[in-house]
């Protein structure tokens, strides 16, 4: 956790962002000086696309926890103008990782927000590595660690049928008392519509499967507090239900029968992929708690090939995952 003299102005991240920045309290220029050198770069082609743009703002400014004003900021910032080589020589944030390398990987995954990863811009994201003093062979490795996370991406959009479906679109979700997830959420837990009902069986369902060794664990229970909650932006007073629900007396076919609501794309491959998940969260999957995702994987009515793909796309995230924490040193 960096230390911040309390006379500056920070950004309060959110937990979402601790997890995925593994930071807290940030200086507010620091951020912000970050996020106009990823302007700056992907704005090397000679714009900045309406798809990398709103990467800035869901998957960065939003996660980070920035204010209004701050966002307002960036949405007026003159990428064109910028002294990117003067920014990026005199670039000093106090957080615990290798910020300079986390930079070239923002930069490469903003680029290519729009599905094109320009010539212009692989060229300004070299540049800036130089400059930052990353190795050119570090920064081919980030890229390529990001061409495996967008092809794990892929999978998960496929196997969770995530894509939109125009032809079969889905009207009054007011009437089901259903909203839309938010791009994170879809993207990261595969949920594209939810409810409160849905949220607390859901959560019913994964404090089963994680406990069919006897307990939830605090890792396990941490996971869905403060990743999935989070993400999915269930409220509170679901997840202190979850949290305190009797798992050992619960019944996984009862609860999985109140999810079958047609709306949520294929929730039966994302329950099992989310409970995978849950249950790894304390880096031990015994034999009880997979036999329980196995069993729900049946109840599910998930074939066993399906099964075990979503197994080995947990299991391959999570090596990324450690390779990731491992190239940008997090503490």
């Amino acid at each position: 956790m960096s230390i911040i003299q309390t006379t500056q102005e920070v950004i309060q991240a959110s937990p979402l962002a601790t997890v995925i920045h593994s930071c807290n309290d940030v200086d507010k220029d620091s951020w912000m000086n970050y996020v106009k050198i990823l302007l700056a770069i992907s704005g090397a082609d000679g714009e900045v696309s309406e798809e990398e743009m709103n990467w800035v703002f869901n998957d960065f400014l939003d996660i980070v926890g920035a204010s209004e004003e701050q966002k307002q900021e960036i949405k007026e910032f003159d990428f064109i103008n910028f002294d990117l080589k003067h920014e990026l020589e005199n670039l000093d944030i106090d957080v615990p990782m290798n910020y300079r390398r986390t930079l070239v990987y923002d930069a490469v995954m903003m680029a290519r927000a729009d599905e094109v990863y320009a010539k212009e811009e692989k060229e300004a994201v070299h540049n800036a590595a130089e400059l930052l003093g990353v190795p050119f062979f570090i920064a081919k490795t980030i890229e390529g660690l990001v061409n495996t996370e967008k092809s794990l991406e892929m999978i998960r959009k496929s196997l969770f049928e995530l894509e939109d479906d125009e032809a079969h679109p889905i009207s009054d979700l007011k009437s089901l008392n259903m909203k839309p997830a938010s791009v994170l959420e879809r993207n990261t837990f595969g949920v594209r519509f939810t409810c409160e009902d849905t949220q607390l069986n859901y959560g019913y369902a994964l404090m089963i499967i994680a406990g069919a060794d006897g307990v939830v664990s605090d890792a396990e229970k941490d996971w869905y507090l403060n990743q999935f909650v989070r993400v999915s932006e269930t409220p509170e007073h679901i997840a202190k239900q979850v949290v305190e629900y009797d798992y050992l007396n619960g019944d996984l076919e009862e609860v999985l029968n109140n999810l079958k609501v047609d709306v949520t794309i294929n929730f039966q491959r994302t329950l099992l992929y989310n409970a995978i998940k849950m249950a790894n969260a304390d880096a031990d999957f015994p034999e009880k708690e997979k036999e329980a995702t196995e069993k729900a994987a049946e109840l599910l009515g998930i074939p066993e090939d399906i099964a075990h793909t979503v197994f080995y796309l947990v299991d391959t995230e999570a090596k990324v995952l450690k390779m990731r924490s491992t190239l940008f040193d997090y503490k």
